[in-house]
């Protein structure tokens, strides 16, 4: 809004929203949950609620917050993910992780569908160079239609990093502190990083500690392990902070279509570790802001978080780059990488200006 002028078209489905939820609830894999946001029905509607709210409104371009409709004026897609890719890693027995009630048959019926929306976009905007890759590769979407703006760090602004000859030094006799953020903690290979906390408390340092952040209730079975810290769901003000009191942020997600919580670790000087899939490679430069495993083997993660910690030219690195994360991957950066990728001859004849 700060760079053109916007129009939200408000697509209010709120009541229509609840009765499909009850009418396509199904039980997958001892789970119940609902499917509607994949039915035939939810497109239908979204389509014409689109159509109604947009009317006559001038614009240059609608921006979809994925792919919601077709429609008869130019149209972008934003996305981090595509039914291609979850196909790809579909599993028979535990399906797509973080996908809880979508089986095959839809995942390939709705690809069909999303095929059809990327042919009549006017363009696609991809979260990350590994997404626009896999558009092209499997998806079959010319490059020239795609552009890379990646996304904004969603937590919320946070005071000036100081240069590192100004940052404390970690002091010599506080043990390292680990950081886990994550809601999806298996997906995210949340026991994995317990099971390489017991590791390092063992092999490099009994004071190691690590705190797990995002699930309402201990994930795994048995009590909280020793040396973790179980803190729950906090705000997003609350995890900047936990950011700025932990040594190492350690995520090695298994699926991960972009990371927006790897850019907001190193945005407040917190090296990272992920895993070498997906956008993680994009983010985490290894040796320089942070490591990347290769599997879900403990040993491997807990020599990567070792390497990091002894290593204070990573966190030097990464504190000196911070600044340079927060201004590269502001919501602010990506609205105008967006407005950079339209063709002068769909600027509005108000200048400069788009309406969206």
């Amino acid at each position: 809004m700060r760079r053109t002028r916007v129009v939200d078209l408000g697509v209010d489905y709120s009541v229509t929203q609840t009765l499909l939820k009850y009418l396509y609830a199904r039980k997958r894999r001892g789970r119940w949950g609902s499917v509607y946001q994949w039915s035939p029905r939810w497109d239908r509607m979204i389509q014409k609620r689109l159509e109604r709210s947009r009317g006559g409104e001038p614009g240059d371009g609608v921006m979809e917050g994925g792919d919601l409709a077709r429609l008869d004026a130019p149209f972008y897609v934003y996305q981090d993910l595509s039914f291609e890719v979850l196909e790809r890693y579909y599993d028979e027995v535990s399906g797509v992780p973080g996908f809880k009630g979508i089986d095959l048959d839809t995942i390939r019926r709705r690809k069909e569908r999303q095929h059809g929306i990327y042919e009549s976009a006017t363009g696609i905007f991809a979260m990350s160079q590994w997404f626009a890759d896999a558009l092209t590769r499997w998806s079959g979407v010319p490059r020239e239609k795609i552009t890379v703006v990646h996304a904004g760090i969603g937590s919320p602004e946070v005071e000036e990093i100081p240069d590192p000859e100004a940052l404390p030094e970690r002091p010599p006799r506080r043990p390292p502190k680990l950081l886990f953020v994550g809601r999806d903690f298996f997906r995210k290979g949340g026991e994995s990083v317990v099971q390489a906390l017991a590791e390092l408390r063992r092999e490099y340092s009994p004071g190691v500690t690590l705190t797990v952040a995002g699930p309402e209730r201990w994930p795994m079975t048995g009590k909280v392990p020793e040396g973790v810290e179980f803190v729950g769901e906090r705000s997003p003000a609350e995890v900047t902070c936990l950011y700025r009191e932990h040594d190492l942020f350690v995520l090695p997600s298994r699926f991960e279509a972009f990371g927006i919580v790897f850019r907001e670790a190193l945005a407040n000087g917190l090296p990272a570790i992920g895993r070498a899939e997906f956008a993680m490679p994009e983010i985490i430069e290894p040796g320089k802001n942070g490591a990347l495993v290769n599997g879900d083997d403990p040993a491997e993660l807990a020599a990567a978080i070792v390497a990091v910690l002894e290593d204070p030219a990573v966190r030097q690195y990464t504190a000196r780059t911070a600044k340079d994360v927060r201004e590269r991957f502001s919501w602010d950066a990506v609205a105008g990488r967006m407005l950079n990728s339209i063709e002068p001859s769909t600027q509005s004849p108000i200048g400069n200006e788009s309406v969206w």
